[in-house]
Formats: C-alpha cells, structure tokens, sequence
C-alpha cells in the first residue's frame, strides 16, 4: 500500500501520514456502480492530507445481517462518545469564557478606580505647584522690597563712583541697526 500511495520514508512516517490523512477535510466515501456485475454498487473511502499530496484509498465492502448491525451499532457509539465530548469541552469553554469576562469587567473596574484617584493626585500637585509658585513669588517681591531698603541709590552711586572698569558689551554685526538714507545737517542753524 504504501508504494501504491507513493509515501516513502519509513512505515511509522507512512501510518502517521494515512492518520493524518483520515483527520483531515479531505475524506470523501466515494459510491459508484459495477458496470461489469450484475450492477451492484461499490464503495471506497478516499482521504488527502492536503491538496497535492497523495490520495489514500480503501476498497469497503458490503457486510450483511449481524455484521452490519454490529457495525452500525459501533459506529453509532463512536459518534455519540464524539459528539458528549465536543459538548463536554464546550461547557468547559464557555465556564472559562464567563470566568475570563468577570475578571476582565473587575479589572476594568480597578482601572477606572485608579485612573480617578490618579486624576485627583495630579489635581493636588497641581494646586501645590501653583501655590508654591504664588509662595515663592510672594518671597521674591519682599526680598527685592528689603534690597531695595538695602540698595539706595545712593549707596549705588558711591559704588558705582569707586569701580573704574567699565564693562562694554558688543553687540555683534548681525544684530546691529544699519543706518539707511541720507543724513541731513542743517548748518544754518549751528551758526546762529
């Protein structure tokens, strides 16, 4: 069977691939009529991994009486044991889902609780902030009012009379104003 699928490598691979096969959405019972016989009905069970990989084929053949019975009766368990699964981990499923979304609405419930007490702390800084500010300025006009009483202008005149280095600041080219036009003098008015 194998070489006539076309699989190579080793059996193990083989079984694992024709497993892979009959789990796969590629399984089609194929029914078809003997031209040859008397014309009584054939059935094989074809199965593809993927598409473009080898098809798997079984021949099935027609069982009668209790043989059927038996298997009919097997097949019927199998598919009830299937279906109490499937119903077995959607239940499942679904308590984990409803557990996830209680957890999820009591965090969301946490962070909205944060965020406010957040927003207030940030509103308390900021009326500190302004008040320290209002403070601090408070303190500079009545320090600049007790070196006024300090800095008398004639204190700072005596001062600036005793220091002989003049400090001259050079603005530079760029910055400077040009003169545009024409300077006009009136020299009449000079000789008066």
């Amino acid at each position: 069977m194998q070489d006539t699928v076309g699989v190579g490598g080793s059996w193990s691979e083989f079984v694992d691939y024709v497993v892979a096969s009959m789990k796969s959405k590629d399984v089609k019972l194929v029914l078809e009529e003997n031209s040859k016989s008397d014309g009584d009905a054939y059935a094989k069970l074809v199965a593809q991994k993927s598409k473009g990989m080898p098809l798997i084929s079984f021949s099935l053949a027609k069982l009668e009486n209790s043989a059927a019975s038996e298997v009919m009766a097997n097949l019927s368990l199998e598919l009830f044991k299937s279906y109490k699964n499937m119903q077995n981990l959607f239940i499942k499923e679904q308590e984990c889902s409803d557990r996830l979304a209680k957890a999820l609405s009591a965090e969301q419930g946490k962070n909205e609780s944060m965020q406010g007490q957040l927003e207030l702390f940030s509103r308390k800084q900021k009326l500190q902030k302004i008040n320290s500010s209002d403070n601090i300025s408070a303190s500079i006009v009545s320090s600049n009012t007790f070196n006024g009483l300090q800095n008398s202008p004639d204190k700072l005149a005596a001062q600036g009379a005793g220091s002989t280095k003049a400090t001259k600041h050079v603005v530079p080219a760029y910055r400077r104003v040009k003169a545009r036009g024409a300077l006009l003098q009136d020299n009449e008015d000079k000789d008066d």
